[in-house]
C-alpha cells in the first residue's frame, strides 16, 4: 500500500508522449469531422430549400380553391395573405 501511494505520490503529471499521443487522436479525429461539416450544412439549405418550394406550392394550391384562379403570381398570393414578401423573396432565389 505504501509503494502505491508513494507511486502515486511521483505520476502527478503526463508524459511528453502522452501529450502528444492525445494530441494526435484529437487532429486525426478533426480531419474526419471538418468535411462531414460541410456536407451537413449543404444537405440543410437543400431541405430548406425544398420545404419552400413545398411551401409555396400548397400555398398556390389553397389560393386556387379558395378563389378559382389557376397559377396565381407570387405577388397574388402575397397580397391576399398566403406568403409574406421574406417566403417571396427567398422563393424567387432558388428558382429560375
Amino acid at each position: 500500500m505504501k509503494r502505491l501511494k508513494k507511486w502515486l505520490r511521483k505520476a502527478r503529471g503526463f508524459t511528453l508522449v502522452e501529450v502528444m499521443v492525445v494530441i494526435l487522436i484529437i487532429g486525426v479525429l478533426i480531419i474526419i469531422l471538418v468535411p462531414n461539416v460541410g456536407k451537413s450544412k449543404e444537405i440543410a439549405s437543400k431541405k430548406s430549400d425544398d420545404a419552400l418550394v413545398q411551401l409555396v406550392e400548397n400555398q398556390q394550391l389553397l389560393y386556387e380553391i379558395d378563389f378559382s384562379v389557376k397559377d396565381p403570381s407570387l405577388e397574388e398570393l402575397v397580397q391576399a395573405g398566403y406568403l409574406n414578401e421574406e417566403q417571396k423573396e427567398a422563393y424567387e432565389k432558388i428558382t429560375p
